[in-house]
């Protein structure tokens, strides 16, 4: 005979289920990681989106909303064709009244709403807080610049 048996062949599968099982308990887990990169990308693109964007009318700011609808909301203009799901929890927990955030046309932070006479606009750190599976990451958005770490 030159062919394996039925109980050899189930064996060998066995044995790779308990290898493989093994060993994925020593790959670490980057998905607060991506989704923390994720979501500066998003911030960035929305502030680069705002600059620049004076226009006649009153629409000269752009807004982010801080949930898991927006960030996992598909952008119609982008070509990419990856979608990422976003898994990681996420709250504000300094800086913003809310969960909206908006850059006018100078890249300049305000909680909410712009208001020209500047009363709106962000004098203190914002944090954000990513949490998943019991890890914590914080994004800090400086004032008055708008830049992100």
């Amino acid at each position: 005979m030159k062919a394996f048996s039925l109980i050899e062949l189930i064996f060998v599968i066995v044995i790779m289920g308990i290898l493989t099982f093994v060993g994925m308990q020593f790959i670490p887990d980057e998905t607060l990681t991506v989704d923390t990169q994720m979501l500066k990308e998003k911030i960035l693109q929305t502030k680069s989106n705002a600059l620049g964007y004076k226009t006649t009318g009153t629409d000269d700011y752009v807004c982010i909303t801080f949930n898991k609808d927006w960030l996992n909301s598909e952008d119609k203009n982008s070509s990419e064709k990856v979608h990422y799901t976003f898994k990681s929890d996420i709250s504000v927990l300094q800086g913003l009244n809310g969960n909206t955030l908006c850059f006018d046309y100078l890249g300049r932070p305000f909680d909410g709403e712009i208001d020209t006479d500047l009363t709106k606009m962000v004098h203190t750190n914002i944090i954000i807080s990513l949490k998943y599976r019991n890890k914590e990451q914080n994004i800090t958005i400086y004032p008055i610049t708008g830049a992100i770490r």
